[in-house]
């Protein structure tokens, strides 16, 4: 592949995404040749002394040769090796550079957005985990190979491909995270399955331990597991999933409270309306009536409704 860069408008034509796409390119560095070159703007340019600072995420894989990345949030000089993912953070400054004697082969793509904002905010991506060593790279790659053809092809054309893309590697990025902090598929099959039982079972009082033995795993790691790998307990779900199975019904039937309360095991109208109304703020008849008269007045301005 020949090398290219692009650089795209911050302010894309439609920012549905959450994630605009404002870079990308693809370098090969042969040993001992300059680095970086002179030809990227001002704002991305950077010397080893003075190092960077980005207003936006980028996302670097470092395919083939060697070098080191330091950053604000990390201690000492960093190793980067083949397989290398960089993460760059806006206001966080950082440099990097390949070996002389063995140039590097890199691929990144930029973004800035309000997706990529929540996922730090989160902590699903974090400036301490700013260099990151995937057992597996073929998907980054996969994912830079496309972002690479449509960048080349026409870049301004495809923004909001690229950006789709830009999510595509913070999912792969948060994945990645997850591995990182112990999350094995053994652990996600236990909480996959303790999450469709849950949902088979909404309308049944929820025994935990009855639960975590039929998964076979003791009740403390069962609620561990789920917590880390949700982000609420299996309690906590349960309920939620009790009052999404109950907006479902008061949306699609038109079914007394009495009666969905019956279908969901609630003890009586009292408490599915309680219930509901600390999750969502409206009681459940409220709830019904506006939603309903909110989709009266879509549908008021659809095409197919309109009258001459």
């Amino acid at each position: 592949m020949k090398d290219y860069f692009v650089y795209l408008p911050r302010q894309p034509t439609n920012p549905i995404w959450g994630c605009v796409a404002t870079s990308a390119g693809f370098t090969h560095y042969q040993p001992n040749t300059p680095y970086p070159r002179h030809q990227h703007p001002v704002d991305h340019y950077f010397n080893w002394n003075q190092g960077r600072v980005l207003q936006s995420y980028q996302v670097i894989l470092i395919s083939a040769g060697a070098g080191v990345f330091e950053c604000a949030a990390l201690h000492g000089t960093q190793m980067v090796e083949p397989g290398t993912i960089l993460l760059l953070f806006p206001g966080v400054w950082h440099r990097y550079r390949p070996k002389p004697e063995t140039g590097w082969i890199e691929h990144w793509l930029e973004c800035s957005g309000s997706v990529f904002d929540e996922a730090a905010r989160s902590g699903l991506i974090h400036p301490k985990r700013s260099l990151l060593k995937p057992n597996l790279v073929r998907d980054f790659s996969d994912c830079f190979e496309h972002c690479h053809s449509l960048a080349q092809i026409d870049a301004m054309a495809n923004q909001d491909l690229l950006s789709t893309l830009g999510l595509q590697l913070l999912a792969l990025l948060g994945r990645l995270q997850r591995g990182e902090r112990g999350f094995t598929k053994a652990i996600d099959d236990v909480v996959q399955r303790a999450l469709m039982l849950i949902s088979l079972r909404c309308h049944e009082p929820l025994d935990l331990k009855a639960l975590a033995a039929e998964l076979g795993v003791g009740y403390s790691n069962l609620r561990h597991s789920f917590v880390a790998r949700v982000g609420i307990s299996p309690r906590e779900h349960y309920l939620n999933t009790r009052i999404e199975k109950a907006q479902d019904l008061l949306l699609n039937t038109t079914k007394s409270v009495k009666e969905i309360a019956e279908i969901l095991g609630f003890e009586s109208a009292s408490h599915l309306s309680k219930q509901f109304k600390n999750r969502i703020g409206d009681s459940p008849s409220d709830w019904r009536e506006r939603l309903t008269k909110r989709g009266r007045r879509s549908a008021d301005f659809s095409p197919l409704h309109r009258t001459n």
